[in-house]
């Protein structure tokens, strides 16, 4: 099968769209797929492509608004590929969609917003996919309220398993931060758990940070915080994945400062959760707890912050054997297959 992808600007290893084509593109192509890529750019503006759409079987556009255009608005150029579209077998796979749709967004976000879901509900009316996708409760939820039947796609980590023959020595609890440490978490909540952890265990916890820090409010914060608990903190900045790979494997928990609402959208928590990692995140309430999930696989991994008793949840969880490396690429790619015949 030819499967054609279709994405913003093409920036591996600083694009996670880009990143995401790539691994998926590379599964399918091994599974005897076809998988050419056309990417947006200066030189292949969206009309241009809309224009020149080669021949699939499949056309699966990775969709993102601020990847499609600057201003997170497409306007003509949109509805010109998705005219282009209809009638084609098309998959839609949302990694972002409006913004705004939060209970404390601002006014100007809001109203940018209204007018990105206007563009994108035309642009799935007049496309008319035979599928739609999303990877997290938020998302899928914002689609279902504005009327669009939308399918979970689990996105994949890209951190691929990385042998080891090194055995941990417990010298404490390893604390795995991967990627940005959002400002909006509270550490204060997650300091408390930690040290009682460490009371309960009788054992020291140390923090290592891994990756590119895209803000710094957060990384102050628990560094701030750490330094009156004693937690040794140790920052590791961007690695090669065979790195990461091990340091996963070295440590007992992971924690994952994107909000629980939209927690299936980050690539990193994925690949902690792959390596076999509990993950302790945070509900910020802004999706109803009814419409809330996590992928079957991971259920028993998540802990949340502001769950009850979630330190004496985490302790007996430690206590498990660590679950064998899950192919997150491999799964998405013959789940992909499967719901878009």
């Amino acid at each position: 099968m030819k499967i054609c992808f279709l994405s913003g600007p093409y920036d591996p290893g600083k694009c996670g769209i880009s990143d995401y084509i790539n691994l998926l593109g590379s599964e399918l192509k091994n599974h005897g797929h076809q998988c050419p890529h056309i990417a947006i750019d200066e030189e292949n503006t969206l009309s241009d492509i809309s224009q020149n759409l080669p021949t699939a079987d499949l056309y699966s556009i990775q969709f993102a608004p601020f990847s499609f255009s600057p201003t997170g608005l497409s306007k003509k150029s949109l509805r010109g590929l998705a005219s282009s579209l209809n009638g084609k077998n098309t998959h839609i796979n949302f990694h972002e969609i409006w913004i705004g749709a939060y209970p404390n967004a601002k006014w100007k976000e809001k109203c940018i917003g209204w007018l990105q879901r206007k563009e994108i509900v035309k642009f799935i009316n007049l496309s008319n996919p035979a599928l739609i996708t999303c990877s997290n409760s938020a998302a899928i939820d914002r689609m279902k309220q504005s009327g669009i039947d939308c399918n979970y796609l689990y996105l994949f980590g890209n951190i691929p398993y990385s042998p080891t023959e090194e055995s941990k020595a417990l010298k404490g609890l390893s604390v795995v931060f991967f990627g940005t440490l959002y400002e909006k978490f509270p550490y204060k909540l997650l300091a408390e758990n930690l040290d009682e952890i460490s009371k309960s265990l009788n054992i020291p916890i140390l923090i290592k940070i891994i990756g590119r820090q895209r803000e710094s409010k957060g990384l102050k914060e628990i560094n701030k915080i750490s330094k009156k608990l004693s937690i040794v903190i140790s920052q590791l900045g961007e690695q090669p994945s065979k790195v990461i790979s091990k340091e996963f494997q070295s440590c007992d928990l992971g924690i994952s400062t994107t909000p629980y609402d939209i927690l299936g959208k980050s690539g990193a928590t994925a690949a902690m959760l792959e390596h076999g990692l509990p993950i302790l995140a945070y509900d910020d309430g802004d999706t109803p707890k009814n419409n809330l999930f996590v992928m079957q696989e991971f259920e028993d991994q998540v802990f949340l912050l502001n769950e009850t008793f979630v330190s004496k949840k985490l302790t007996s969880f430690f206590k498990k054997s660590r679950k064998p490396f899950f192919d997150g690429v491999a799964y998405t790619a013959k789940k992909m297959l499967e719901i878009s015949h």
